[in-house]
């Protein structure tokens, strides 16, 4: 592992009862277990900003990590928007995390992934200071949730192979990425379809494709028994949505289209969407996408919580804000697999297709020192 860069603020603010002393800001880089492959790009290595808050007693922990094709953030961004948010807070009293976390919001415009790792980190140090666990701040209970598993662009060979690999870690579930190649496309779910062995799917596209192609492969995906098609179509795009979901059958379910409660309204009003796809990532933290998945509910629409390439801190966030709402029927929170060296120890295993949270405070997670 690699530290490029660290910084220490002093913090002295006031959350409640409780007082974080300081916080210590790290960019790390980590190799991942092989290269991952999107229609967005390709992801070698992981690049996030890990955020640590002490109160002298207990320790915080969250975490940044993105694609800067989805957020708009370069990682050595997030590093210094973190810094930048945390130095606003210094010397300030709240009343609770959300007061605090308004602040947050406002320092600076847009930032997601900045922001998710500073509301993470406030979450986690403040449910570790009333001894629950993170689930029990959000007014859930921690619970095992099925995940599924992911399989990147890649030849027909090499998917083949990826999926005999998610086959020994007994995943139940596996994403394919599509989106580069309709043609090429199809070839690869038809061959995965006939050897799942019982495990279901469905595809996620990243915005690559236009109407035409994804109405092709949207064909496919009925015949070959896909749970559902993930963001076919730009992010804006949602007039083609609406037609692709009307024409073709699939239910759709849109990811990149969706950061805040007002987009769930926007698919819901545009007739868009069948499914939701949250990610805290996306979202600027826990709450924000609590609030979003909270929308959903309302509107009767179930949801997926997703995450990016991260730390078992992040996944562990991710884990706690899915088990905490009636609506959120899938998880695809495989970040953590991707990483060679893992930055942290604790928040949850993996076992046999399901991710199951530790039951201790706060996000359970552990800095592995000897690795920093």
């Amino acid at each position: 592992m690699t530290v490029l860069n660290e910084k220490v603020v002093d913090l002295n603010v006031q959350v409640g009862d409780l007082k974080i002393q300081k916080a210590k800001v790290y960019h790390i880089k980590l190799p991942l277990t092989e290269p991952f492959k999107i229609s967005l790009g390709t992801q070698y290595d992981y690049s996030g900003t890990v955020v640590e808050l002490d109160s002298g007693e207990i320790e915080g922990y969250g975490e940044g990590s993105t694609i800067e094709e989805i957020t708009g953030e370069v990682p050595a961004g997030v590093f210094e928007t973190a810094l930048h948010i945390l130095n606003r807070l210094k010397d300030r009293k709240y009343s609770g995390i959300e007061e605090l976390l308004e602040d947050v919001y406002k320092s600076v415009y847009a930032n997601p992934t900045a922001k998710d790792a500073v509301d993470t980190a406030i979450h986690d140090i403040v449910s570790k200071h009333y001894g629950i666990h993170l689930t029990r701040l959000l007014g859930g209970g921690p619970k095992e949730m099925q995940t599924s598993l992911t399989i990147g662009l890649g030849t027909v060979k090499e998917n083949l192979q990826s999926l005999e690999r998610l086959k020994r870690l007994k995943s139940k579930v596996i994403k394919v990425k599509v989106g580069k190649n309709a043609d090429e496309d199809i070839e690869r779910i038809k061959a995965i379809s006939e050897h799942l062995e019982g495990m279901e799917f469905y595809v996620d596209a990243n915005q690559g494709y236009k109407l035409g192609d994804a109405m092709k492969v949207a064909n496919v995906l009925g015949d070959s028994g896909a749970l559902f098609f993930e963001q076919p179509l730009d992010r804006h795009a949602l007039q083609d949505l609406r037609a692709l979901r009307r024409q073709s059958g699939i239910p759709i379910m849109l990811d990149e289209s969706i950061s805040e409660p007002l987009d769930v309204i926007d698919a819901i009003l545009s007739e868009s969407a069948d499914l939701v796809n949250v990610k805290l990532t996306k979202s600027g933290g826990i709450r924000k996408a609590f609030k979003t998945l909270i929308t959903a509910q309302s509107y009767g629409i179930d949801s997926m919580v997703g995450c990016m390439i991260e730390s078992k801190v992040g996944i562990a966030a991710s884990l706690a804000v899915a088990s905490s709402l009636s609506n959120v029927k899938y998880t695809d929170l495989d970040g953590f697999h991707s990483i060679k060296i893992q930055p942290f120890d604790g928040g949850l295993e993996y076992r046999s297709g399901i991710n199951i949270p530790v039951s201790k405070p706060g996000l359970a997670c552990a800095p592995i020192r000897k690795n920093w």
